[in-house]
């Protein structure tokens, strides 16, 4: 048994669905897919509340109909009859424009509700799925996550509870195997402990593939994206990447722990502790490189580069650098000294390999490339 995760980055144009659907046909293995909302529809819900938040209603409800609009041409382009989703699009626009008037009288968003808020991108995500994998053949099950992935009480940022939800899983998922080759279940949400609705933070579909997989000893938890594994560097910001072909357990978690937009902070924990493979794989490209996350160590450690945002509002980002190459530690201090009427901040090392950059968006490009153009063998970061 496997486990596949696809997010918005696949799911956000017909090409990407059909991708889905043919990985999905070359498995010969039973699966669990696990489904986040298309695109950049929960950034969009977000906004829609902020909107109704200050007042402005109308601009809310604008961005409700332009997303239930989205799914209903995405099914038409992908040959799903309308009206096999019409009931369902409606129960979540219905929900989602009754909770704006909520937001919009009282001028407050509890935790509860901006939850119950966000999880309808994922809850339309799963049913246009379902739908999409039976007019292609694929017969499917679907479950419900705020079923099976039980949380703590901090809503937006809920943590699963690995014994309830094993206990779920035992009860209610692994005797469906018997009767399905191929479930699917919502990514992101979950439910407390009173059943109410929790969500476990951005990019944490994730993290409830890998709980799964870890749980039900899946052979392989394959995360599906728009890139071919973990690079030297993000693609959109230097082309002369490097594939990571293969990483530790424990270099995944620093990776992760440190901004990684592949890896959800908590999602190596379980697979670690089962010892359960975790692949980032291209989706355009599924024969292709992808990076292998297991528990065997190397001999060295490869150079990555991550950026995350550190001050959005000046224009500052935050550069982390894990490498064990002196040459570019030592050209990195170099650049710094020439750079001192710019605003850089280096930190000292986290680590003995682990070493923070702030500066100014302007200059990433450049400082990229420059310390990118010192990681000479390939096998640095490939072997």
């Amino acid at each position: 048994m496997i486990v596949l995760k696809f997010g918005g980055a696949v799911l956000n144009e017909q090409v990407g669905f059909l991708s889905m659907v043919d990985i999905i046909k070359q498995r010969t293995d039973k699966c669990i897919i696990v489904i986040s909302a298309f695109s950049d529809i929960t950034r969009s819900l977000d906004s829609s509340m902020q909107l109704a938040l200050k007042g402005n209603i109308d601009s809310a409800m604008n961005i409700i109909d332009d997303i239930m609009t989205y799914h209903r041409n995405l099914a038409t382009s992908l040959s799903i009859s309308p009206t096999v989703l019409e009931t369902g699009f409606l129960q979540v626009e219905s929900l989602l424009k009754r909770l704006l008037k909520g937001i919009s009288l009282t001028r407050e968003i509890s935790a509860k509700t901006r939850d119950l808020f966000l999880s309808q991108g994922e809850e339309i995500a799963v049913v246009f799925i379902k739908e999409l994998l039976i007019s292609k053949n694929i017969e499917t099950h679907l479950l419900d996550a705020r079923k099976i992935i039980v949380t703590d009480n901090t809503h937006g940022h809920a943590k699963p509870i690995e014994y309830q939800i094993q206990y779920r899983l035992q009860e209610d998922v692994i005797p469906l195997f018997e009767q399905h080759d191929v479930m699917i279940i919502a990514g992101f949400i979950g439910s407390n402990e009173h059943g109410e609705t929790t969500t476990m933070g951005y990019e944490s579909s994730n993290l409830t593939a890998s709980v799964l997989g870890s749980i039900l000893l899946a052979d392989e938890i394959q995360i599906w994206t728009d890139v071919a594994g973990i690079r030297s560097v993000d693609p959109k910001l230097c082309a002369n990447n490097i594939p990571i072909r293969k990483i530790s357990f424990n270099l995944a978690n620093i990776l992760a722990n440190n901004g990684s937009k592949l890896l959800h902070h908590w999602m190596i924990d379980l697979p670690k502790k089962y010892n359960i493979p975790v692949s980032i794989r291209n989706a355009y490209d599924s024969n292709g490189e992808y990076t292998l996350i297991n528990d065997e160590e190397t001999s060295t450690i490869p150079t990555i580069f991550i950026v995350t945002d550190s001050k959005p509002l000046h224009s500052q980002a935050l550069l982390t650098i894990i490498t064990t190459n002196t040459d570019i530690i030592h050209s990195l201090y170099e650049y710094c000294a020439n750079k001192v009427n710019h605003q850089l901040q280096l930190s000292t090392y986290v680590t003995p390999y682990l070493h923070t950059l702030s500066m100014n968006d302007s200059l990433l490009q450049d400082v990229i490339e420059r310390l990118h153009n010192f990681i000479e063998d390939k096998h640095e970061t490939s072997s």
